[in-house]
């Protein structure tokens, strides 16, 4: 909650017109807003907020913030302002100097989302949060999140994004974290990064704002970043070397055991998530949490129950067939330990790879696809089938079917499936790799009722 008064000191607007004076948010959007949020009228690529601002003021929306000085609206505030996104920012920017909680911020470039919500879950059960929704990690949704502080938040739970130099460091110039989690360093949005010492530098931009980071011991290229860091280091991994270590990993059906270990404690957690990687999420969770006084009960508790996030590591069983979704984004780091999760799974079971393109690899983008076939090989996957333009490259190294739309890839499924088979789909989410799940799941349906 804040004020007129504050939004017109954070912004330096203009009031063309009074009406509420107190507000609870921030919005972007008029299909979502509520009573008494701020409307700030963005200009998007394909759409422009000013063309909303009528309907946003028929939504008894707080108030409008505008670059356009010819609107008002009866008993409606309206304010303008010169940029409507640095209004925005400045907003999140000055809420957040009020604030005089704590604020974690989790960056990285695969489990990021899990690993937030498994930090906003545990501490949530002994400290009001306020965590970042989804993965609105970029500098519209942070603000946006900074927007909905509350008088009795005491811990913000960020995660930031980032597909290019400078990213980090703007967001953190906003949010101002407290500690970081940084969850690996791997090759996604390498191509807007040219390298993967330019993703590891993108990430560890965040270095300067904190004086604790929580860091993947395991992976030495990270670590190696870090060896001119001048605060506090508190690593989590698998590795004997770790602060925070999962040890005595059991993996079974449906669920997963572990030992959650430091040198003073340990104990046992259970979780339904799949792979390796969430052993990671978790052991990165539970270190934040241990460190900020949850309690272990609270740690094994959130992690039970914790189901994945939507897209991301999803297991669907349906009438004999199961298949593991992950097709929320893919770059070659998470595509190689989703692979070696169906091999895993697969026992007796014939699996089958469904690989929709990764984006945003540029030069990499062939070599990328290239390994990707020659993994499919290694772990014994027996059908490959890929969606798009780069997963032809894969074809190299593995036989295989490729084509250029998932309904087309889905329709040669369909007449090739049994009902028995383990399924990975996974690919950027540009691709689209949820129109395949959506005809599997249906035929599956048909199936059940013969």
């Amino acid at each position: 909650m804040f004020t007129l008064e504050d939004l017109i000191k954070a912004t330096a607007g203009k009031l063309i017109s009074l009406g509420e004076e107190a507000f609870r948010g921030a919005s972007i959007d008029t299909r979502t807003i509520t009573e008494n949020d701020l409307f700030f009228a963005l200009k998007g690529s394909k759409r422009d907020g000013h063309d909303f601002l009528i309907e946003a003021l028929q939504k008894s929306c707080g108030a409008v913030i505008s670059k356009q000085a010819d609107i008002s609206f009866q008993n409606k505030t309206v304010v303008v302002v010169d940029d409507t996104l640095k209004a925005l920012q400045n907003l999140a920017r000055y809420l957040r100097k009020k604030f005089r909680g704590k604020v974690i911020a989790v960056v990285g470039s695969n489990g990021k989302t899990t690993t937030k919500e498994l930090i906003a879950g545990m501490l949530s059960k002994k400290y009001k949060i306020l965590k970042t929704e989804g993965n609105f990690n970029n500098n519209i949704g942070v603000p946006l999140c900074l927007s909905k502080i509350e008088h009795d938040t005491e811990i913000m739970v960020l995660e930031l994004g980032t597909n290019r130099h400078g990213d980090i460091k703007e967001l953190c110039e906003i949010v101002y974290p407290d500690y970081a989690v940084i969850t690996n360093i791997g090759y996604e949005h390498i191509e807007g990064f040219g390298s993967i010492e330019g993703v590891r530098k993108g990430e560890l931009e965040i270095l300067p704002f904190v004086k604790t980071v929580f860091v993947n011991g395991d992976d030495g290229f990270l670590m190696e970043g870090l060896k001119d860091y001048k605060g506090e280091i508190l690593t989590f991994g698998l590795g004997s070397q770790c602060d925070f270590r999962a040890e005595k990993i059991n993996f079974y059906d449906d669920y997963v055991e572990f030992d959650f270990c430091t040198d003073i404690l340990s104990f046992p957690v259970k979780t339904s998530l799949t792979g390796i990687y969430n052993i990671y999420n978790i052991t990165a969770a539970a270190a934040v949490a241990t460190f900020l006084g949850v309690s272990k009960c609270i740690v094994q508790k959130v992690s039970e129950l914790f189901n994945p996030v939507a897209m991301r590591g999803e297991i669907i069983k349906i009438n004999g067939m199961e298949i593991f979704f992950d097709a929320y984004n893919a770059n070659p780091s998470s595509m190689r330990v989703a692979l070696e999760e169906l091999a895993r799974r697969k026992k007796t079971r014939k699996a089958v790879a469904v690989l929709g393109d990764m984006l945003e690899l540029g030069e990499f983008a062939p070599v990328a696809h290239e390994e990707i076939g020659k993994w499919i090989h290694e772990l014994g996957i027996e059908v490959f089938v890929g969606v798009g333009t780069f997963m032809k490259n894969a074809l190299r190294y593995v036989k295989g079917e490729v084509f250029d739309e998932p309904a087309l890839a889905a329709q040669f499924l369909k007449e090739q499936l049994t009902g028995s088979e383990i399924i990975l789909i996974k690919g950027s989410r540009a691709m689209k790799m949820e129109q395949i799940l959506d005809i599997l799941l249906e035929q599956s349906k048909e199936r059940g009722k013969r």
